[in-house]
């Protein structure tokens, strides 16, 4: 199997070897980097380097492990080269833009191409950051470097369709995926041999947040803890499984739950998938709102500062990685923080492991287990494979040697 994915891998010569100097940048930082910062920005600084081949490296972060200061120093790397970074939303790619102005603004010319905005002019800009609109500009800049965060948001047509439009001829762009979607360290080791991989683990600050398992018997507890994280100036976000009532879940939907918080407290916002304000009612809570009701929609993305408890409604209806990306939002900044898992189920074997850890590379390996399927390879790569002797989630030496024997046919 992975003989077969090392013949899908096709290397083409780079549009530039890039060698831009970081370390003003660095330096310049209020914080120090943590030491898989530094790694990852040592192996895609070595993979610029090379003008006889592009470069094609995933870059895998927990939740909040700090990815942005490494995409920085990516597009820093390229210049004077110009680079571009995708986003798959407009809050996320306005953030991205905001902090590089902050961190980079000094450095280089930073533009921003989004639906519905620009600044900056992209033809002179240095890094231009935006969502799928890039696709759409009359003529997008030859850039050296191309980008994409959150990968597994983008379909692989507009990945090839960004790249195409900036390479040249056999040359292309070095090409950077950047997820923080946590994989086991056994898938990365077989998706190594068609791109390359970083996992960057760790956090540069330890999350402090306390994960419960609790039903409707606990609701009382739940509100009153709810309550004090208002009195803190804090935020607290509901999630629902639903947007509206639904004879198979035996569970409130947003439009059945949220006339109780409406009633009870201010500064309710609600915002869910099929919402075209989202992103209005995301910026608006984050400046003003005490309570956010919303469905999955919130599990990647904004930055809310003060939000530090979150309550997953129907929790066992979830898978763990979702269940980790959503329990990511809360305590962005160190602050004691709490997620509650809300279930008609509280024995769940499932949930209870994952109160247990809130490393993400451990729940990745986790939902191998419980999933048992030991045999389903869900990746960026290729879904559905199915291996009948090979378990994944513990079988690391048996790839381990696949690997080198691979590397010795080679």
């Amino acid at each position: 199997y992975m003989r077969k994915l090392r013949k899908k891998r096709f290397d083409f010569p780079a549009i530039a070897a890039l060698n831009g100097e970081i370390e003003s940048f660095v330096e310049a930082l209020p914080f120090a980097l943590t030491r898989a910062q530094q790694e990852a920005i040592g192996e895609i600084r070595n993979d610029l380097s090379r003008g006889d081949k592009a470069a094609r490296r995933l870059i895998v972060g927990d939740v909040g492990a700090g990815k942005t200061m490494v995409i920085f120093a990516a597009a820093l790397t390229a210049l004077p080269h110009k680079s571009i970074l995708m986003a798959p939303t407009s809050i996320l790619a306005l953030q991205l833009f905001e902090e590089a102005q902050k961190h980079l603004g000094d450095l280089m010319r930073i533009a921003l191409v989004t639906q519905n905005r620009k600044e900056g002019n992209p033809s002179e800009a240095d890094f231009i950051v935006g969502t799928h609109a890039l696709l759409y500009l009359e003529a997008l800049p030859e850039a050296a470097l191309v980008m994409t965060d959150e990968q597994h948001r983008f379909g692989s047509n507009q990945r090839h369709a960004l790249e195409k439009l900036v390479s040249r001829g056999e040359r292309r762009p070095h090409y950077l995926q950047f997820s923080a979607t946590p994989i086991p360290r056994t898938q990365a080791m077989i998706e190594s041999t068609m791109i390359d991989v970083t996992l960057m683990r760790g956090t540069p600050f330890k999350k402090r947040i306390e994960t419960h398992i609790v039903g409707k018997e606990d609701f009382a507890t739940l509100l009153h803890e709810i309550k004090a994280t208002i009195a803190r100036n804090e935020q607290a976000l509901i999630v629902y499984p639903l947007v509206e009532e639904s004879e198979e879940i035996p569970y409130q939907s947003i439009e059945e739950g949220r006339g109780f918080w409406e009633e009870r407290f201010e500064g309710v916002y609600i915002t869910h998938g099929k919402d075209k304000e989202k992103e209005e009612v995301l910026l608006r809570f984050r400046e003003e709102g005490n309570i956010l009701l919303a469905t999955t929609v919130v599990e990647v993305g904004i930055s809310l500062p003060r939000l530090t408890t979150i309550v997953i409604v129907g929790a066992e209806r979830l898978g763990l990685a979702t269940l980790h990306q959503l329990r990511g939002r809360v305590g962005r900044h160190g602050q004691q923080s709490r997620c509650y898992l809300y279930t008609h189920h509280k024995e769940s074997a499932r949930l209870k492991a994952f109160a247990k850890t809130t490393d993400g590379f451990e729940i990745a390996k986790l939902d191998l287990q419980f999933r048992n399927s030991g045999d389903i390879l869900e990746g960026t790569m290729q879904s559905g494979v199915k291996f009948r002797w090979l378990d994944l989630s513990t079988d690391e030496e048996v790839i381990e040697e696949a690997k080198q024997v691979l590397q010795e046919t080679a």
